[in-house]
């Protein structure tokens, strides 16, 4: 069952991604914004099925807190620099993040 979880989350992500581009045209997030949260998911369940340690996928995303929050704090300390544009550019790093490391483990789950 987990197995069909793995492909079914990444899809339901991008299923919400759209819907929420739909109803949300004209908003400063974009759809894709949504799909980290399920690819990490789906990342944690790749690797929970091959027993390989299952820290990476969460300790990725924590360790991506810890680079907003870093960021946030220098922004406010050199106020030239722009909070919003820099978590926008982190964020977008983030979610292209999580969908190659899904690739990438799925690649290896099949090979």
């Amino acid at each position: 069952m987990q197995l069909i979880w793995i492909f079914l989350l990444p899809i339901i992500g991008l299923a919400f991604a759209a819907l929420v581009a739909r109803v949300f045209p004209k908003a400063k997030f974009r759809g894709y914004d949504v799909l980290p949260f399920f690819f990490v998911a789906a990342c944690q369940m790749i690797t929970a099925q091959n027993h390989k340690p299952s820290f990476l996928p969460y300790g990725f995303l924590l360790y991506f807190v810890l680079v907003i929050i870093i960021a946030v704090r220098i922004a406010i300390e050199n106020k030239n620099i722009s909070l919003g544009k820099t978590i926008r550019v982190l964020w977008n790093y983030l979610t292209a993040c999580s969908i190659f490391w899904y690739v990438g483990l799925l690649i290896l789950v099949i090979i």
